[in-house]
């Protein structure tokens, strides 16, 4: 089972490796949601939270190579274990429901939406900056909503840095994902917040089995979430 699980995760990093190099486009910057978007109150709201894929683990960076993915791999597994054994949605859950209760307070006509199709199976959008690259227009009437809340977290855990096989530091706590509102009129962003979160354990990591320093340190990224996006209404 360990086997197959780092062979996934090879597969992943070099699929990823490949986009990024193939991606040249300038990355979509910070949009702060404006206070005056919730002053019409028939303005209506739909929220979607989206949960990653893995369950919490290591996330390598830098091992470019398959040999050196495998090595890189094989010194992190005992703390694989224990993020996988130990860390569960439920602060997850919780970054969630902040997003909610802080659009809640701007707005009483905010409900839960479930989509029929993922994000990535809808059309692209030709837009600028400022643009969702995804068409969510066709999401109006299906929704029955004017503006879409998108929680995407997809990557949590630890992050740990290497130069080939050989490590850059310590595994730290890490959580990514974005926050995102779209305007599902025009498919313009009313808020755009990338969420990359990475904290230093303190003292020694390599305590199996249960590691508190980077257990700690992803409970800082946790909060750490919290506050950004609290600081960002």
């Amino acid at each position: 089972m360990l086997n197959f699980r780092h062979s996934v995760k090879c597969l992943f990093i070099v699929i990823t490796t490949l986009i990024l190099a193939a991606c040249g486009s300038t990355p979509q910057p910070l949009v702060e949601i404006e206070s005056n978007v919730f002053t019409k109150p028939e303005t209506s709201v739909g929220y979607v939270y989206i949960l990653p894929e893995e369950k919490a683990t290591t996330h390598i960076y830098g091992a470019s190579c398959l040999l050196c993915y495998g090595v890189a791999s094989s010194l992190t597994s005992k703390l694989d274990t224990h993020l996988e054994g130990t860390i569960d949605q439920q602060e997850l859950n919780n970054i969630s429901a902040l997003v909610l209760e802080e659009y809640s307070i701007r707005t009483s006509n905010i409900k839960e939406v479930t989509l029929a199709v993922p994000i990535s199976k809808l059309s692209k959008f030709k837009g600028e900056l400022g643009f969702a690259k995804k068409d969510f227009r066709a999401l109006k009437d299906s929704l029955g909503v004017d503006i879409l809340v998108v929680l995407e977290l997809h990557r949590h855990g630890a992050y740990r840095s290497f130069s080939s096989y050989v490590p850059n530091g310590d595994p730290q706590g890490y959580i990514a994902g974005l926050l995102y509102a779209v305007d599902l009129n025009s498919n313009a962003y009313i808020q755009y917040l990338e969420l990359d979160e990475k904290v230093q354990p303190e003292g020694e990591w390599d305590e199996p089995t249960t590691f508190p320093s980077v257990t700690t340190s992803y409970y800082q990224a946790v909060e750490n979430i919290k506050n950004r996006i609290r600081n960002a209404f």
